[in-house]
């Protein structure tokens, strides 16, 4: 026979293991950002690109860009590229605050026409509460991208971004709650729109707040046996807080 208080801790171990499992994690594009590795957890910066330090070709660009940025090429003049800014907008005496400030992400889409992807990968099944927002950030130029947030292939939302929807009235591009499983991907699609000689920049602002369901890696619920643990254990410290109220009342 099991000891009854054997039992009992067990069943409060598994409890405990199913609340632990619940806990979320919050996953900010900007604040999980890597300048050293993509992909970078669960995050990616499109296919291909290179990480290049501040380039040295003249770019009213260059000061916001301290830390170097991912991109097809080693300046500014070529395209795809993506960044985390370093500074605000207006010290680069072209940009303003409007554009961007220190700690924002840009991506400039590419002047090809295909499509640039930032990309968020589900570590486990469970569910996500999703804010995203998008804005111009390249209001030196008078061009306009297309942004569009899918999961896995079903399109949750998109925006237009061109001079006017500055980062004081960024557009809403993707939010709710959605149940993924592992595996599954978010992607961020920077597209120039169509009938433009070049691509232009947006900035974007993504945060994933990501609660897991599955327990120990199994499924999204408590397996059978550890249901009944937790039963039988519920149930034998009831009969000992009844049976040592009977001894105190004797």
């Amino acid at each position: 026979m099991w000891n009854k208080a054997y039992v009992a801790g067990a069943a409060l171990a598994a409890l405990m293991a199913a609340s632990s499992s619940a806990q979320a994690t919050v996953y900010s594009l900007s604040g999980d950002w890597s300048d050293s590795a993509n992909p970078s957890g669960a995050w990616s910066y499109g296919t291909g690109l290179t990480h290049h330090p501040q380039p040295v070709t003249a770019n009213t660009l260059n000061g916001a860009a301290g830390n170097g940025f991912w991109g097809a090429g080693s300046d500014f003049y070529s395209s795809p590229f993506t960044l985390k800014t370093t500074a605000n907008g207006a010290s680069t005496g072209a940009y303003t605050n409007n554009d961007f400030l220190a700690g924002d992400v840009l991506v400039h889409s590419a002047n090809d026409g295909s499509t640039f992807v930032i990309a968020w990968t589900a570590p486990a099944a469970g569910q996500i509460a999703l804010a995203s927002s998008v804005w111009y950030a390249h209001s030196i130029v008078a061009r306009s991208d297309e942004v569009a947030a899918f999961l896995n292939s079903a399109l949750l939302g998109s925006a237009t971004v061109t001079n006017g929807i500055d980062r004081a009235s960024r557009l809403n591009l993707a939010s709710g709650i959605y149940t993924v499983a592992a595996g599954d991907v978010l992607t961020f699609d920077f597209t120039k729109t169509a009938g433009q000689t070049f691509g232009s920049m947006a900035g974007i602002d993504a945060t994933i707040d990501f609660t897991p369901s599955t327990i120990g890696g199994g499924g999204g619920v408590p397996e059978p046996a550890t249901w009944a643990m937790m039963i039988l254990g519920f149930g034998l410290v009831g009969g000992m807080t009844r049976s040592r109220r009977r001894a105190l009342s004797v």
